[in-house]
């Protein structure tokens, strides 16, 4: 009895962490929420498409829509070998291309991810053209080692090949539930942790073109001392858990309307 006791006291504890972090209110100075998913209704195909195939630049690895899937509303990114495709190491992603692409925004993402040496995470903002640079990664560990006690915001930029760079890292354990943010306007980022901000870059190089929303968790890319193979040190099963996305427009006028001077 007592430990049937222990064990329902643990899960409401887990319950009740998970329900103090409030929900996202419209944070105003400009900002129009135009996009909410906490995935309480499993993943939908007309907001997210889910990644396919092998990686752009990485011949080393592999995505499959079967690896993104949606449990008592969480949505999983899981990396694993499996065995469909010759024990290779297998991850998930997933786009907002289908529902949301924008120029400028503000995006929060509420996430935790399992440690693992040589799997990465990454949150990102990409070209809805689809090309590359730019690219802005507002939360990326690349799985050069198995603790995520750090993240990385990168902004990419250049022409291609010429792939060039302006990097920031915030630490923080990432095994624990956080939520990594930025917010776009013209010549700036802002990223964000838990509701504050812990780096800005100014740049004429920040992009100004229409971007989607992408999560995604990778393996195989080997070679890389910043993103290596999975190794005897990573789990069976590497997965990124992600709860609430919410996605802001911009709109200074509506501002300035909002907040006369």
């Amino acid at each position: 009895m007592a430990a049937i006791l222990v064990a329902v006291l643990a899960a409401l504890a887990a319950l009740a962490a998970r329900s103090m972090t409030p929900a996202t209110a419209d944070p105003g100075g400009g900002w129009q929420r135009v996009f909410v998913d906490d995935f309480g209704h499993g993943l939908s195909s007309a907001r997210w498409g889910r990644y396919s195939g092998q990686p752009q630049g990485d011949p080393g690895g592999w995505w499959d829509p079967s690896h993104v899937v949606v449990r008592r509303g969480v949505l999983r990114l899981e990396t694993y070998r499996d065995p469909r495709f010759g024990n290779r190491w297998v991850s998930g992603g997933v786009s907002s291309g289908p529902a949301l692409q924008q120029r400028y925004g503000k995006y929060e993402v509420r996430f935790r991810v399992d440690a693992g040496k040589g799997v990465a995470a990454v949150l990102l903002l990409f070209p809805s053209a689809n090309h590359w640079p730019p690219e802005i990664d507002f939360a990326e560990h690349g799985g050069e080692n198995r603790q995520r006690n750090h993240m990385a915001a990168t902004l990419h930029y250049g022409v291609r090949p010429d792939d060039r760079q302006t990097q920031r890292i915030v630490k923080a354990d990432f095994t624990r539930w956080h939520t990594m943010g930025v917010e776009w306007t013209p010549g700036e980022l802002a990223y964000t942790l838990d509701g504050r901000r812990w780096a800005v870059v100014s740049s004429p190089d920040v992009p100004s073109e229409p971007m989607e929303l992408d999560m995604q968790t990778q393996a195989g890319t080997c070679g890389d001392r910043y993103a290596p193979c999975p190794d005897a040190s990573t789990p069976a099963r590497v997965t990124m858990q992600i709860d609430r996305v919410v996605a802001y427009a911009w709109r200074p006028g509506q501002a300035a309307r909002d907040h006369p001077r």
